[in-house]
């Protein structure tokens, strides 16, 4: 099963629109509520056979968040290696399948 494309899109701006709210927030507080969304969206979507899609959700959060930590000041940008560091300091949760294949059965209807 993979995520509909309106609902990938819609979930991706809504995680846009919270981080353009949270970006003058203090670090700790911004990784904290990113690691929230993307804990719900991993459970919401998370099952077998959509990994990819919500791999994809991961990676545009993580360039998105280095965009905008990039954006709270007009005198500098957040280069690849400082986020690398943020990153190891708050990380962000992974992708995790909620349901993997060996429970897919459990929930299929014939």
């Amino acid at each position: 099963r993979k995520t509909e494309k309106t609902r990938f899109k819609r979930s991706l701006n809504k995680i846009q629109e919270v981080l353009r709210t949270i970006r003058h927030w203090p670090i700790k507080h911004q990784a904290e509520k990113i690691n929230q969304i993307l804990r719900g969206h991993y459970n919401y979507y998370g099952m077998a056979g959509n990994l990819r899609s919500i791999t994809k959700i991961y990676k545009i959060t993580e360039r998105y968040w280095k965009k905008m930590l990039s954006s709270r000041s007009q005198k500098s940008y957040v280069t690849w290696e400082k986020f690398n560091y943020i990153k190891l300091i708050f990380p962000l949760e992974r992708p995790k399948l909620s349901i993997p294949f060996s429970e897919l059965k459990m929930y299929a209807k014939l």
